[in-house]
């Protein structure tokens, strides 16, 4: 064999090494990635999300004052906005008016019910003297010390006494009744005193103040516009607690597991990677094959979107992962990020009863100047 004719040979049995070799490592890194995939699942279908309040007044009037700006970081308990309060304080003023006058008539009722109270007195010891002479004078009549028209005018009386003893026994009755006595409250007083509570409940709604530490959004209205009684006037973000709504294939879901460690990378800071804990998993979202459902009935559930819609895909459950960051520039609600959980990490279990233990958050709107 000459050389010419081995170096072709030597050629292709080197070419068909390369692809064999190209292949096996085709095939391995394959492998690789799907072997990780299955131990640390991705995501880039996630979301920035924060709990939105809706700023809203309790009352309906002008908007006086506005003491924020659109973006504005505010604190809880910082004053947001006024309404005019001239209405409310003009019903208070009356409530407060009807409560002294309550106080003057149930002194009144009191007075009437002590004279109704003498004055039956007075008749049932008249009554009771009517009644004894009767007897006497009937004892006498027997003996003929006495006439018969004179017992008959005793029974008369003492009819008539006990006559007017049961009628003023009623007058003490609805009297009493008059004044609202019940079970030692004055139900008079507590409908006036509640109306009052009430009248300067609703004037200390025209102040409206932060329920959470948030950053403004979404303000379009100026001072001079009339707010209906529960229409929203801007939203706010609470900023407490971030987190972020990542739609994983069901096919991926069963290697999740709330409290596994997770990973974020956010689209407007590609380069600084975020943790976080998973919350939870979604139990329901909209069906694929019904884009067209409504609530109805069903209570508000996440819609997520298909991706392609000429082949049979996977659905996508929210998973909720708190970030364990505090409130940042970067965070912006609806904003992209990509997220990769690590399902061979250990779940936190003290970490996860605390996201998963309902947080008992109140708020209380201060009343008038408090």
């Amino acid at each position: 064999m000459t050389e010419s004719t081995s170096t072709p040979a030597n050629l292709r049995l080197i070419n068909t090494l390369l692809r064999v070799v190209i292949i096996v490592l085709a095939v391995l890194t394959a492998l690789a990635v799907m072997l990780r995939l299955q131990k640390a699942p991705r995501t880039e279908d996630a979301e920035v999300r924060a709990n939105i309040i809706g700023v809203a007044p309790q009352v309906a009037g002008a908007l006086t004052r506005l003491h924020v700006t659109d973006n504005q970081f505010v604190h809880e308990g910082d004053l947001l906005f006024e309404i005019d309060a001239r209405p409310y304080e003009a019903e208070a003023a009356k409530a407060r008016a009807r409560a002294a006058l309550v106080q003057q008539e149930i002194k009144a009722l009191e007075s009437e019910i002590a004279a109704a109270e003498a004055t039956l007195k007075d008749r049932e010891a008249r009554a009771v003297y009517a009644k004894a002479y009767h007897e006497r004078v009937s004892r006498l009549l027997e003996g003929n010390y006495a006439s018969e028209d004179r017992v008959q005018r005793a029974l008369a009386e003492a009819e008539s006494a006990a006559a007017l003893v049961k009628e003023a026994e009623a007058v003490v009755s609805r009297t009493r009744s008059n004044l609202g006595e019940v079970d030692g409250r004055n139900t008079r007083v507590e409908e006036a005193e509640a109306a009052l509570r009430d009248a300067e409940l609703r004037m200390s709604f025209c102040k409206v103040y932060a329920p959470r530490d948030g950053h403004v959004t979404n303000l379009q209205v100026s001072p001079g516009t009339f707010v209906p009684a529960g229409g929203q006037v801007f939203s706010l973000v609470d900023s407490s607690e971030w987190f972020v709504l990542a739609n994983f294939r069901e096919t991926d879901l069963a290697r999740i597991r709330p409290g596994q460690r997770a990973t974020v990378y956010l689209m407007a800071n590609p380069g600084q990677p975020l943790t976080g804990i998973v919350q939870g998993i979604a139990r329901a979202v909209y069906p694929l094959d019904d884009p067209s459902a409504s609530p109805g009935g069903q209570g508000i559930l996440a819609r997520v979107q298909p991706t392609f819609d000429f082949v049979q895909l996977a659905q996508r459950f929210p998973v909720r992962i708190i970030l364990e960051e505090p409130d940042a520039p970067a965070f912006r609600m609806g904003g992209k990020a990509s997220v990769i959980i690590d399902t061979t990490s250990k779940p936190d279990e003290e970490k996860l009863k605390q996201l998963q233990k309902p947080e008992l958050k109140s708020y209380q709107q201060p009343v008038a100047d408090e």
